[in-house]
């Protein structure tokens, strides 16, 4: 078993690698055969890969991609937010009395190319639009090959103050914080978790799924997550066991 890398210099990959025992590969190099390769989070690999890989690149690409992504959903029943592809749609939703994200690049990550609008802003030209949907709750769901991995939960910074507090993109930048110990995820959100990892066509990733009276909106599926502490234990158990 061996770990291909989306980046030379994964921190992940190689915190895995080393939970493993077993060797990051070069992106770059010659053909690997004869090796299971977890693929972490590579859509485009630079060398020829031979043998039993966990999650395509073919199926990371759609999940790297937001409106590739929303496609899969859309098709397989997965919950997820209301989407478009069209201005005027996006408008009449700001007609409405909605906020529309505006999201400027398709594979970001970490709040990369969102911009919230509503009210009298003007919608700018993007390639896709999503109208915001509150949530009580956020939640990382760790999938493999249909089984719930770990679950963590999305909580504030305490140190963080309260005008700094981003409360629609929950990331690290808005003072949020992964909160692993105790997490027990609404049903709701653990079986649309797993249902968005099946519809992209993957073994393994982190779905990071939004909770609001009863009903659960997945936003996307990562493949090459951070790891650190017990969501790292969780994953070298599962691929020792695996392996």
């Amino acid at each position: 078993m061996k770990i291909y890398p989306y980046m030379n210099g994964s921190k992940s990959a190689r915190a895995l690698a080393e939970g493993l025992g077993i060797k990051v590969l070069f992106r770059e190099g010659k053909r690997v055969k004869g090796h299971t390769i977890i693929n972490w989070g590579s859509s485009d690999p630079d060398r020829e890969l031979d043998g039993g890989i966990l999650n395509q690149p073919y199926a990371v690409k759609r999940a790297s991609n937001k409106l590739s992504t929303f496609k899969a959903f859309k098709e397989h029943d997965v919950p997820t937010v209301e989407w478009t592809t069209n201005l005027d749609v996006a408008k009449d939703w700001i007609e409405e009395g909605y906020a529309v994200v505006e999201r400027h690049k398709l594979s970001g990550h970490s709040g990369e190319g969102i911009v919230i609008k509503s009210g009298d802003d003007a919608l700018g030209l993007c390639p896709l639009y999503t109208k915001y949907t509150k949530k009580k709750d956020e939640y990382r769901i760790h999938v493999f090959q249909g089984e719930i991995l770990f679950q963590q939960r999305k909580a504030r910074k305490k140190e963080v103050p309260d005008e700094e507090v981003n409360w629609q993109v929950r990331n690290l930048v808005g003072g949020f914080i992964f909160a692993n110990d105790g997490v027990e995820a609404p049903e709701a959100v653990q079986q649309a978790a797993t249902l968005a990892v099946q519809a992209l066509g993957l073994d393994f990733g982190a779905a990071d799924v939004g909770f609001k009276d009863g009903e659960a909106v997945v936003y996307e599926v990562n493949t090459a997550c951070g790891l650190s502490g017990k969501n790292l234990e969780a994953y070298v158990n599962k691929f020792k066991a695996y392996r």
